[in-house]
């Protein structure tokens, strides 16, 4: 069906495509980046990795006997469903008597949420060795930065893929590989043929790539907002790219409206990696139609607060405040902040802070789709932090006691 946006959106003048030649000829050419071909064309340096089935797949991995069947995990609700359970129609937040009702035969496994861990980190470190710029987005994906390692390999999908199958072959887990010019666009490339997907996009082919693609495709578009989209007759990224974005911001507010534009252009506005020294380290994971499950969540966010502590170790830096998010289904959000009695890189310092903070929010009985720990207020480790053992849980070594905690200074707020 044609879409008529004057009668979607308000009339608006429309903006420059970012991608289009005539916004590249426009601009001042900023730094060019070495090629990765003879023709010239740009590097698409930003590689998107993404754990398929993450959860399910470690509980594969770490028992043999569960490979090749379709596999639940979970208390109560489908936290995470194998690529087998998926295929019979299970989805992620179903009661397990629906998912065993249309999957019978499906292995239902609480979950060792111990392990998660170390399976992601052993993750990273293969990829680390692949390139030095690693971010850990979320619990099961991370960003890769290729910028600068155009001479090591001569064949760049082959080094992707050697990547991949590096991967599979030392963790036992399967990753999807999506690589492009920014971020939007290789999360999109490396979901779309899961599991073990890879998609290159070349530069210049954006625009084409995106076009035909459902609006609900947009990662991090939250699935009320593309519903919205579509009962305005906005089924695909190439119709949302019609839209005037001072139509989407006066629709879906300044934030998201501005969000929604950006990423129907493949654009995030933000760089691929963090600052070697960050202001603030901030780690969140999307839980995919969310859960309840309080034991589950918990282990996110000791998860999340121990990669917080290597990003602040790794930086000789300390933090003086942690702050916990949370986003139920509903997308009803809270957040709340803790002063820390001193400024900290230990993990169990964080994590302790992490789960008083998330007992506090998670007051409603609602599930919840994305949990995030952050923290401020850093300031570089001294030498006398040092020689008191602070911020090195990881070694277990403690030269002289830590004084007891006093109860930390809080600050709440919630919004809609």
């Amino acid at each position: 069906m044609d879409v008529c946006i004057e009668n979607v959106f308000p009339a608006v003048a429309m903006p420059l495509d970012p991608f289009s030649k005539d916004a590249r000829e426009s601009k001042n050419p900023g730094p060019k980046r070495l090629s990765y071909c003879a023709a010239g064309d740009r590097f698409p340096n930003i590689v998107h990795v993404v754990v398929d089935a993450f959860f399910a797949s470690v509980e594969q991995a770490l028992n043999p006997a569960l490979r090749g069947k379709p596999v639940l995990v979970g208390r109560g609700v489908v936290a995470s469903a194998s690529y087998e359970a998926k295929m019979c129609g299970v989805k992620t937040a179903m009661t397990f008597r629906d998912a065993l009702r249309i999957c019978p035969q499906a292995v239902v496994v609480p979950g060792q949420y111990e392990h998660y861990a170390d399976f992601a980190e052993s993750v990273r470190r293969i990829l680390e060795s692949y390139a030095p710029a690693v971010e850990t987005a979320a619990l099961d994906d991370f960003y890769v930065d290729f910028a600068g390692t155009e001479r090591l390999y001569a064949d760049y999908e082959a080094g992707l893929r050697r990547m991949q199958t590096e991967v599979l072959e030392q963790t036992g887990l399967s990753v999807s590989i999506g690589a492009a010019r920014t971020r939007v666009v290789a999360s999109i490339a490396s979901r779309l043929e899961r599991p073990l997907g890879f998609r290159m996009i070349a530069p210049g082919t954006e625009e084409g790539f995106l076009t035909p693609l459902p609006v609900a495709t947009l990662h991090g578009i939250a699935h009320v907002h593309a519903g919205m989209l579509v009962d305005r007759g906005i089924a695909t990224i190439g119709e949302l790219r019609q839209v005037p974005r001072a139509a989407l911001e006066s629709t879906f507010g300044d934030v998201m409206g501005g969000q929604i534009w950006q990423k129907a252009r493949g654009l995030d506005g933000r760089k691929a990696m963090m600052p070697s020294t960050p202001e603030s380290v901030w780690r969140e994971t999307t839980i995919e139609e969310g859960t309840m499950d309080t034991e589950f969540l918990g282990g996110l966010i000791e998860y999340l607060s121990g990669r917080i502590g290597l990003t602040l170790r790794e930086c000789k830096r300390q933090a003086r405040t942690i702050g916990l998010r949370i986003r139920y289904v509903d997308h009803f959000s809270a957040h709340q902040t803790a002063r820390l009695t001193r400024p900290s890189n230990d993990d169990r310092e964080l994590r302790a802070e992490a789960k008083e903070l998330f007992a506090q929010l998670f007051a409603r009985h609602v599930a919840v789709q994305m949990v995030g720990v952050n923290v401020t207020n850093l300031e570089a480790a001294c030498w006398q932090d040092v020689l008191h053992g602070r911020g090195f849980a990881q070694t277990g070594a403690q030269p002289f006691k830590i004084p007891a905690k006093r109860p930390a200074s809080r600050q709440t707020a919630a919004s809609c």
